[in-house]
């Protein structure tokens, strides 16, 4: 992360210049909606994670934090080029760093980059699967970072509608509706365990990132969330971030 004065105000230059565009491409294709927004209220600072969906995840994610901004963490090689690189950072994009070392790094940066705003979101699926209500196995990382920084994970969902008529009738529509929902903070303290050198054990955070799952899909499924327009893993942007 960049934190610097003139980095943070280009970066907040950069982003609402592009957000109403944003916006309203993902509202006309898929009728946005909100739910409880009202549990991100009092949240000083927080992960965040979601199921990933569509290529427009970051715009209905980076709704929740507004009028402020957000970090959202990618994968490292979206950043590499060196002016669409720039500019997915300037919007707010974290790249993951590879290895163990890297982890350290990015924990250090994330500590700093809360103090200037509110949420970290992960994509703990690591993919984007399109229009998918099947919740994949999640990754780890998110939540070792939010225990060892001491602060709550929200888990938003992203459930799906195919609005009044069979999807792709001759009256329905080819691509569903929206709803994000935010569900309850979690508090890490409640997951997480550590071993006799106080380091946080892997089995436990393995059960918080399941536990944390299961209560997205539980939501999914009580909204009936349908399954049709699933289209499988969403392909790499060639020359992007297809390393």
């Amino acid at each position: 992360m960049d934190l610097s004065v003139w980095f943070r105000l280009a970066s907040a230059l950069a982003y609402y210049a592009v957000i109403p565009v944003a916006v309203l491409i993902n509202f006309v294709q898929h009728l946005t909606g909100y739910k409880h927004l009202r549990r991100l209220k009092g949240i000083r600072r927080a992960v965040t994670v979601s199921n990933h969906t569509t290529f427009l995840d970051p715009v209905k994610v980076s709704c929740l934090a507004l009028p402020g901004l957000m970090f959202q963490t990618l994968l490292e090689a979206t950043v590499e080029p060196p002016y669409l690189g720039t500019f997915t950072r300037l919007l707010g994009g974290v790249p993951i760093p590879r290895g163990k070392r890297g982890y350290r790094s990015l924990l250090e940066s994330c500590r700093k980059g809360f103090r200037y705003r509110r949420f970290l979101h992960f994509y703990p699926e690591g993919e984007c699967f399109l229009y998918n209500q099947r919740i994949r196995p999640f990754r780890i990382g998110a939540f070792r970072l939010a225990a060892e920084l001491g602060v709550p994970v929200v888990p938003l969902v992203t459930v799906f509608s195919p609005g009044p008529f069979p999807p792709r009738s001759l009256l329905g529509r080819s691509l569903p509706t929206e709803t994000m929902v935010v569900l309850e903070p979690i508090p890490p303290a409640d997951h997480v365990r550590r071993d006799e050198s106080g380091e946080i054990t892997a089995e436990s955070l393995k059960d918080f990132a399941e536990f944390v799952r299961g209560r997205m899909q539980a939501e999914i499924d009580r909204r009936g969330g349908t399954q049709a327009f699933f289209r499988g893993q969403m392909g790499r942007l060639k020359g992007l971030n297809d390393a």
